[in-house]
């Protein structure tokens, strides 16, 4: 089954979401930032660029308390590539040269700085959300897997936060779209078919 994302989907479900979502979804990534600031206060862009790292197949508790023993030297249990990253990281090597994959990168740069356009996390549920469908593993990665659709996805995002901040009157980044709407969808969608 293929997948068809659209800036129509993204914007049909945020118009689901619940003033109790749009809070969640305004807030995410600033409390994010203040995980990292809590983790590393004299460089949080290194926290964020640990929990960036750590962060694949992993939920967001899981995703703390990880780096939290990466930051106070205890043993990491999560992939060994990741955990030689954040080695890097932790060794004084520019985050830069270190955090790779566009999602990856992307969450990095969003948890330093929630108001970047440019950084668009697009997780399973945002590839989802996208395609108003929940998705498997394969579909997804045929799709993330050609060249430039990632780059797509996230265009998609930045035109929804656009057409919602026109809608709400209110200013909407494509970092607050997808958190929002992630949220909605891991609540209504996504437990709903994967338990």
């Amino acid at each position: 089954m293929s997948a068809t994302p659209s800036t129509r989907n993204i914007t049909k479900i945020f118009r689901q979401t619940t003033t109790d979502d749009r809070i969640a979804g305004l807030s995410w990534y600033a409390t994010a930032r203040e995980v990292a600031t809590q983790l590393d206060p004299a460089d949080p862009a290194r926290a964020a660029a640990v929990l960036a790292v750590l962060s694949p197949r992993t939920s967001w508790p899981l995703n703390v308390r990880l780096a939290q023993d990466a930051y106070a030297g205890r043993k990491v249990g999560a992939l060994g590539a990741n955990v030689r990253k954040v080695q890097r990281i932790l060794s004084g090597e520019d985050p830069a040269d270190v955090v790779t994959g566009d999602k990856v990168r992307a969450f990095w740069l969003t948890i330093v700085d929630p108001s970047d356009a440019r950084a668009v996390v697009v997780d399973r549920h945002a590839f989802d959300v996208a395609c108003d469908r929940v998705t498997d593993d394969k579909t997804r990665g045929a799709y993330l897997g050609r060249v430039g659709k990632y780059a797509e996805l996230a265009d998609l995002y930045r035109r929804a936060a656009k057409i919602i901040s026109r809608e709400t009157g209110q200013t909407w980044t494509p970092a607050a779209v997808q958190a929002t709407t992630w949220v909605y969808w891991r609540r209504e969608r996504a437990v709903v078919n994967h338990g």
